[in-house]
Parts: structure tokens; sequence; C-alpha cells
């Protein structure tokens, strides 16, 4: 089987609601979304997608398009899709680093791959440990009230837990919105403070002892994705575990967070880690050290969220007693694929479907809605 062309498709997608994040963020409206399509010889297609964030990963949807368009799509003409590990290496022969990019080739070929032999991904990955996943919400807000508020309507939802996005320039008032949506759902329902890299060493440490009675289950990137021995100060001087997201983004940054006895936990997310390969290999280095895994996700449409969902299912080593993030697509305007009409994690659960490759159908109707332009290589 052989790449005959590549069709990359830039994406402007709003929020239903504007995410307000860390100072480091600050307020998010429209996601920018770019979607590969992959066609085969064979008459095969498969789709994949990544989710650029200039503040969050340093891509845009306009360089990952450049990228297809002028490096990886190129090379990658005339390739077996089939071959993930040779996939991965003509993309490192051209270009370094943009794990991010890169994810949306590695999904499309694993598509391709589990459609040639009819197969689902998950079974590609070694077979589904379960059938399906508890999922979460995530809740800004500006004020106690607004996150109080948007948490337990989540809890009356059915998921099985929030995350809370803190690290503003008031850590005070993070204090205060930990304690208010603690008061309003109550001691049984799990919450995340994520900071998203807002803090320095002492505020983070100073949150987290004014809110040790908050039964907070984990704290999320306080600190800049680079400062590994400032995680691990955090974390010796903390009682609540401590996660990696911005900060784990392929094998090697898992490798030093280790050493350093920096973290507690891994945020896995397929688009930032550079599609599912990279993604399960962090998985499995993590179980071997004995760190917990849980599924993120950027603000994403269905197709990475499909193929977050085919690792999920497959790792041993995940974070308990929580939901993870397969509910993305629900906070922008539409989804571009069928990924929600199969599954409802609005009811707390995502099932994993059994049908080949990701197991998604594109709605070409919402890909017109929200594309803003595309480039074919071929």
């Amino acid at each position: 089987m052989k790449i005959v062309s590549i069709k990359a498709h830039q994406l402007a997608v709003p929020l239903v609601h504007p995410y307000v994040l860390s100072k480091e963020y600050g307020v998010y409206s429209t996601a920018t979304p770019v979607i590969v399509e992959i066609a085969t010889d064979e008459g095969i297609v498969g789709y994949g997608e990544c989710d650029p964030w200039p503040l969050f990963t340093g891509d845009s949807a306009e360089v990952s398009m450049c990228i297809i368009e002028k490096h990886l799509g190129p090379m990658l003409l005339g390739a077996d899709p089939t071959n993930i590990n040779e996939i991965h290496r003509l993309m490192d022969a051209i270009i370094r680093n943009q794990h991010m990019t890169k994810s949306a080739i590695d999904m499309a070929c694993y598509d391709i791959w589990g459609k040639s032999i009819k197969s689902p991904v998950h079974k590609l990955l070694g077979g589904k440990r379960r059938n399906e996943m508890r999922c979460m919400w995530s809740a800004g807000g500006a004020t106690p009230e607004e996150a109080a508020a948007s948490i337990l309507e989540s809890k009356k939802l059915g998921y099985y837990g929030s995350m809370l996005k803190v690290g503003t320039a008031d850590y005070k008032m993070d204090v205060a919105k930990m304690k208010a949506v603690r008061e309003a759902v109550g001691d049984d329902f799990p919450i995340i403070c994520d900071a998203n890299q807002g803090w320095d060493i002492s505020t983070a440490i100073k949150f987290c002892k004014e809110v040790e009675d908050c039964n907070v289950l984990f704290f999320e990137q306080p600190l800049q994705s680079w400062d590994v021995e400032g995680m691990a100060e955090v974390r010796r001087s903390i009682n609540i575990p401590l996660s990696a997201d911005e900060g784990v983004a392929t094998i090697q940054d898992a490798r030093k967070l280790v050493e350093a006895h920096a973290v507690d936990i891994f945020s896995v997310k397929v688009s930032k880690n550079g599609g599912i390969a990279p993604a399960k290999e962090i998985c499995k280095f993590a179980a071997v050290n004995g760190i917990k895994v849980f599924f993120n996700s950027m603000i994403e449409e269905g197709i990475t969220e499909a193929a977050s969902l085919h690792i999920g299912v497959t790792t041993e080593n995940i974070v308990e007693g929580i939901g993870h993030a397969y509910f993305s697509p629900l906070r922008l305007d539409g989804d571009i694929c069928d990924y929600y009409k199969q599954i409802h994690p609005e009811q707390g659960i995502t099932a994993i479907t059994d049908k080949p490759g990701l197991g998604i159908e594109i709605d070409w109707k919402q890909m017109e809605k929200y594309t803003i332009g595309t480039v074919t290589i071929k």
C-alpha cells in the first residue's frame, strides 16, 4: 500500500463559552484544529487531527499547514502508511520536533492500517483492557461562584469529577474558587486543579497548603514546562500528587521527570505527544516507573478524542477515582465527525468502538462550515 495524496484542512471552530484559563494562557475562544486526510493507492482514506495552540505548544495552525505542505507531505508520498515506525522515521528525518503536526499524520496512518485489516486501532495497540473509560469535565470561571456553578452542573450531568483551572495572577482567588467548588459539590466528587504553568514555586506551594482540606485529587503543571527541578521541589513540599502536562511532551521529557522524582502522574494528550505511537510509548514508560497516566485533551475535535480513547482502553496504569478528558468537542460549536453520536460522555462513560481504524466518519457539512483553508499534496 502507498500514500498517493495528502490533504490538510485548516479549521476555526468557536467555543460554546469562552474558556478562562491561567494567566499564562488567558481566555480561549476559538479552536484551530488541522484535519489531515491521507489517501492510498488501494482506495483507503485515513483521517487525523492536530490541535495547535501557540501559547501551549509553540505550534499554530498556519505553521502546521506549512509543514504538511512543504515538508512532511512531499516526503511521505509513496510511503506505506501501515508501517508506523517508518512513517515516524521519515517525518523525523525531514524536520525536527513539530510533534503536534506529526500527530495528525500518525493518527491518519493508524486509521488506514486498521481499515486495511478491518481491525479497530485498540487491537493494533495490543488489545483493550476495558470496554469504556469514565469521563470528567473541565471548568474555568472568573469567580468562585462561576466555577462552583459550572462544576456542580457537571456533577448533576453524571461526569466522574472535574478539572478546575487555576494559575491566575491572584492565587488567593484560586484558593477561594477551590473552596467554593468543594462546598458546592461535596466531598465525594473528585477535583483536579490545573495551573497551566501560571505560577512560580512559592505560589504553587502556598496554594497547595491552603487547599489541603479540599481533597484535591492531584495538582497539574504549576510551573513552566522546562522547570523539572522546580516541579521536584514543589512535589517534595506538598501533600497533593503532582502531574506534568506541558512538561511531558516527549519520551525524553518523561525520562527527565522520572529521574528527578518530579511528578506522580503524566497527563497524556495524543496530539501534544506526537501521535498514537509516541503517546503509547510514554504510557508504557510511565508504567514501568510507577507513574500513573491521566488522559487529557487539548481543545480538540472527535478525531483526536477517538485516537486518545483507543490508547486509553489499552493502558493499564491509568489514574483511578476520576474520569478522563473525553468530552472536548462538547465545548465546541460542533464536531466534524460522528464520534459523539457513538458515545455519551455527558452520562459519565465513553465506550470504545470496535469499528475498523479509529471508528469515525467525517461530517463533511460540518467540515465545510469550519474550514478556512485546504492544501493538497499529490
